[in-house]
This record gives C-alpha cells, structure tokens and sequence, in this order.
C-alpha cells in the first residue's frame, strides 16, 4: 500500500461538502534502469558513479469520496473525517487538508478541537505559495496545474466502484483552463463558477499537497483525455484492493 491523503472540500450553504481519500503510488521501473549512471568529472578527469534520476512520477488514485448532505454541519463533516481516519489503513498521521476559502479559520479551528491537525488550504489568485503555521495560501493556477497534469498525464486513477465516482469525471471534463492571448493570463471554468466542482476540489487539495510534498512539479497538460478507471475497489478502505491498470 502506498501513502494516502485525505481532501475535503467545505462547502458553504448552497455548496455540497467533499471529501476525497487518494493514495500515491509509484509505478514500477522502467526495465533496464540503473541506480547509478557515470558522470565526467572534469577537473579529475575521470568518470565517477553517480546516483541517477529516477525518471518515475507518482500515480494518484482515489479510493474513496464522499458528498455529506447539502445543510451537514461542519461538527458532523469534522466527526465524519476523524472517524475516516480511523480507518486502516488511514491513521492520524495521514495528511488531512482542507480547503478554507470560503468558511474561514473558525470551521478549520473546528476540526482541531475534534482532534484533528489540518492543514488549511486559501485558494488565491497571486502567484506564490505562503505558509504561516498550518495554514497555506496557495495560487488557484497551483492547484489547477497540479490536478490537470496528473489526469492528462494518465496519473489519475479512480476506482470504478465509486458511487461519486461518474461525477467527479464530470467535473473533471467541465474543467477547462482559458489563457488570455494578450497577457498569457490562465483562467479556470467550473471552478466555484456555477458547475459543481466539490470533487474536483477536494482531490486538486490531496494531488496538490502530494505533488509538493515530494518535490515535484506538476507539468503541462493535454486536451480530451478520461482518466483511466481502476477494476476493483474495497469500500472499508480495508484488504482486496488490486492494482489498478
């Protein structure tokens, strides 16, 4: 099993609330490859063996998501996440972060007085990532960049027995970037502008937070492509997951 994070999403009054479970997992090596590669030293004048770049990026595959309904209160989303964590192979060491934009510091105090240590998430329009505590203020175009170069790059995987599963394809198929010409400015439709994007929202926080934590940047992306569907999936989180294709 690989590392897992879990995103929430917290809706407002009209807004549904999601949480996502995702799980990084590393594919395998490509055949062939070699630990060390040498490397000219010019100033011995001699080649050394040197570490090689390993030219792998990491999958994520959501295992669970979930829509509370629309009026939950955020004490009963809080309790719903501690329980989730206290699932296997979840644990309290798992990263949680969640999306504060819209509700404010108080709601994110809320899962900290459950027993949760979050980290909160304000989605902003600059253009660099500041961090004061556990709380991160993060560019939309960031979270954007991070989600869109996974699912076009085939890194996104979603189980096919997901009840929410159809519609975070949707979600994800309504999401498109717009770039002004004239100032090569990026814009994101369906992203808290009309078109529910809870799910895709909550899954952008766990891909997001992955992708940084182990030093990766997120690349480019490519139009019109799905997002490969996994065979099988454990609804208890728990044993008899298979590897998805």
């Amino acid at each position: 099993m690989g590392d897992f994070i879990v995103g929430v999403d917290l809706g407002q009054v009209s807004d549904y609330t999601a949480i996502c479970v995702v799980e990084r997992v590393m594919p395998p090596l490509p055949d062939g490859w070699k630990a060390t590669v040498a490397q000219f030293d010019p100033g011995a004048g001699v080649y050394r063996s040197v570490p090689a770049i390993d030219p792998r990026r990491p999958e994520w595959h959501v295992r669970h998501l979930e829509r509370p309904a629309l009026g939950t209160k955020y004490t009963a989303v809080a309790t719903r996440v501690k329980g989730l964590l206290a699932t296997p192979p979840l644990s309290a060491a798992t990263p949680l972060v969640i999306d504060q934009t819209g509700v404010g510091r108080g709601v994110y105090d809320l899962f900290g007085q459950a027993g949760l240590a979050p980290w909160g998430i304000t989605i902003t329009g600059g253009e660099q990532v500041a961090r004061e505590g556990r709380h991160l203020r993060v560019p939309k175009k960031d979270l954007a960049g991070a989600l869109i170069a996974a699912f076009h790059g085939d890194r996104l995987r979603i189980a096919a027995g997901l009840t929410e599963g159809a519609t975070l394809v949707n979600e994800l198929l309504n999401f498109k970037v717009k770039v002004n010409i004239a100032t090569g400015n990026e814009s994101f439709e369906a992203w808290r502008e009309g078109v529910h994007d809870d799910l895709v929202l909550a899954v952008a926080l766990a891909v997001w937070w992955g992708e940084n934590r182990t030093g990766r940047a997120a690349g480019g992306a490519v139009a019109g492509k799905r997002p490969a569907v996994a065979t099988a999936f454990d609804p208890a989180l728990g044993g008899g997951w298979r590897r998805l294709p």
